[in-house]
C-alpha cells in the first residue's frame, strides 16, 4: 500500500487518486480519438454531399433543357402559342399565394402581380429572369415554412417563365435577327 496523505484533516488514499487520474486520462484520450475519427467521417460525408449536389445540379439543368426543347417542339407544331401562354398566366394569377415574411415579401408579391398583369405579348427576357428569381424566393420561403403549396407554385411559375421564353421572347429575337440580317444584305 502506498499510504495515506492527510490534507485538511481528511485522509485520501493515493491509490484512489492515481486510479481516478488514470480513468480521466483514458476518457480524455478516448474522447479525443473519437472526435478525430468523427471529424474525418464528417469531412468524407461533406465531400460526398458536394458531389451529389453537383450531380443534382446537372440533372436539374438537363431537365430544364429537355423541357425547353419539348416546349419549342410544341410551339413549332402550333400546339403551344400566345393563347395557351395567356391561359397559363390566368391560372397563375388565380392561384397566386399571399405574401409571406422572409423571402416572399409583400414587395416581391407586388412585383409578381405587376408582371402577371402585363400583356403576354409584351414580355421580355428580363421578365423571364424576374419570374425565375421570384420563383426561387417563393420556393425558398416554401422550404423554410414547409409549405408544399408555395413550392408547387414556384414550379408552375418557372414553367410559365419557360413558356414565355419559348412562345414570346424567342420569336421576337428570331425576328430581330432576321431583320438585322436583311438590313446587312441591303446595305452591302
Amino acid at each position: 500500500m502506498l499510504g495515506k496523505v492527510v490534507k485538511g484533516g481528511m485522509a485520501i488514499e493515493i491509490e484512489l487518486v492515481v486510479g481516478f487520474i488514470s480513468i480521466i486520462i483514458t476518457v480524455v484520450a478516448s474522447t479525443a480519438s473519437l472526435a478525430y475519427w468523427l471529424g474525418k467521417k464528417f469531412t468524407a460525408i461533406d465531400y460526398r454531399f458536394k458531389l451529389l449536389e453537383g450531380r443534382i445540379s446537372r440533372f436539374e439543368n438537363i431537365f430544364v433543357q429537355f423541357n425547353e426543347l419539348l416546349l419549342t417542339f410544341l410551339y413549332q407544331r402550333n400546339v403551344l402559342g400566345d393563347v395557351e401562354a395567356s391561359n397559363l398566366k390566368a391560372v397563375l394569377r388565380a392561384l397566386l399565394p399571399p405574401s409571406r415574411s422572409k423571402y416572399y415579401t409583400k414587395e416581391v408579391y407586388e412585383k409578381l402581380v405587376k408582371l402577371l398583369d402585363k400583356d403576354v405579348k409584351e414580355y421580355t427576357m428580363e421578365d423571364v429572369e424576374a419570374f425565375n428569381e421570384i420563383a426561387d424566393l417563393i420556393e425558398k420561403e416554401g422550404e423554410e415554412a414547409s409549405d408544399k403549396k408555395l413550392i408547387d407554385y414556384a414550379y408552375k411559375l418557372r414553367l410559365f417563365a419557360l413558356v414565355v421564353k419559348v412562345v414570346i421572347v424567342y420569336p421576337k429575337l428570331r425576328k430581330l435577327a432576321e431583320s438585322s440580317r436583311l438590313v446587312k444584305e441591303l446595305t452591302n
